[in-house]
């Protein structure tokens, strides 16, 4: 037992990691009322009471950003290291950002701090080879996709499974969700374009995203496309992307038009579980190159232990939804899918309960949040240190 403040150091690097850094914090508040947390924060962290050393939130990005702002990051992590080895915190909880955080875990194993990581690196999907340094780095991990615990525990990687952070926010569904035969007799549609967060993801996907949209409105003239974004600076960025193209955009409305929404065009990520929630029938693609077209292939002959990358398919086991992944950029073959998709009504019905059948027994089978579940992980870690 400490005769001072426990120090708990926490990272992040991205708005959504933020976010559920944010309520894990909450959540170790109420078991630890006197801890202190500090570390690489972004505005919700810091709103929870953890003291700020960093925020790289507003210049995540990915597929090549980094490199383009290397030294910055190479800087910024060696600086946050010489302060956490001043610092000396009693434990580091890494949330997701493998690129930054197996640095800093690496330091604080260096320093003695055991090291919970909350939101696992998918290194089945693009690293297999790195589950050995996870194992080494860590003391253990905090998993939200039901066969990380499996795949992980048997490479020698303590890991459990907490749940997804996302059901811990979503809102109830509407009673009546939108008429499908409806929007597919009378052209009606409407559809939610997805682009990305990231600045790389929308200016990628954007252009194409509205060749979709208005390929649909020439079909149908009575549809409507709207495209969301979680800023105004992303929504600019949409513009750009799309060169005005006279589209609808909304700010931070992103579930209120799922729940509108007979259809989707999405970019690869956690949002699929989202549109999935709405029982939204959707499209899911991200564009890559040729360096992780090798790496696809690399690892494809090492053994990821799911054939699909789309949350929603991996979640399922099958292909419920079409994705294109890995995707090089030809944009006929992402409308061609959309519109096939959408004209076949009956496939459109069982994506839905599909769909629907798949995120419920998920959402409801965790008695606890997954900030709640990790934080009691992370207590029993400190317990066995001796230190609560």
């Amino acid at each position: 037992m400490l005769d001072r403040p426990l120090t708990i150091f926490m990272s992040a690097a991205e708005a959504s990691g933020d976010d559920h850094a944010s309520r894990l914090i909450e959540a170790i508040r109420r078991r630890i009322p006197t801890a202190r947390f500090v570390g690489v924060a972004g505005e919700k962290m810091a709103q929870a009471g953890c003291e700020v050393l960093a925020d790289l939130t507003r210049r995540a990005s990915m597929l090549g950003g980094p490199f383009l702002r290397l030294g910055y990051y190479v800087r910024t992590i060696r600086r946050i290291q010489r302060q956490m080895r001043e610092i000396r915190p009693d434990i580091h909880i890494p949330v997701d950002s493998p690129a930054m955080n197996w640095h800093l875990a690496a330091t604080a194993k260096s320093i003695g701090a055991p090291v919970v990581y909350y939101i696992a690196p998918q290194v089945w999907a693009w690293a297999p080879w790195r589950v050995r340094k996870l194992a080494r780095l860590t003391d253990h991990v905090a998993c939200i996709l039901p066969f990380e615990q499996r795949y992980l525990r048997d490479r020698g990687v303590r890991a459990t499974y907490v749940g997804h952070p996302l059901f811990e926010t979503l809102p109830p569904r509407p009673e009546t969700l939108p008429d499908l035969a409806e929007a597919w007799s009378q052209g009606a549609w409407r559809v939610a374009m997805l682009p990305g967060s990231r600045p790389a993801e929308i200016r990628q996907h954007s252009p194409t995203l509205l060749l979709a949209a208005r390929k649909i409105t020439r079909r149908w003239p009575g549809a409507k496309c709207t495209f969301t974004a979680r800023t105004k600076e992303a929504a600019e960025a949409i513009r750009r992307s799309c060169r005005g193209g006279g589209i609808d955009i909304t700010v931070g409305r992103l579930r209120e038009v799922l729940a509108e929404s007979h259809f989707a065009v999405a970019v690869s990520g956690t949002v699929t579980v989202e549109v999935a929630y709405f029982g939204v029938p959707m499209v899911v693609i991200y564009r890559t190159g040729r360096l992780l077209r090798l790496l696809r292939r690399l690892v494809g002959r090492w053994g990821v232990p799911t054939p699909h990358f789309a949350l929603v398919n991996i979640l399922a086991g099958r292909r419920v939804v079409p994705e294109l992944m890995p995707w090089h950029g030809r944009k006929k073959i992402v409308t061609s899918m959309v519109m096939e998709v959408m004209d076949d009504l009956g496939y459109l019905f069982e994506t839905r309960k599909a769909l629907l059948d798949l995120l419920d027994p998920i959402r409801g089978q965790m008695k606890q949040s997954a900030s709640d579940r990790t934080a009691e992980l992370v207590c029993r870690v400190l317990d066995r240190r001796g230190l609560i």
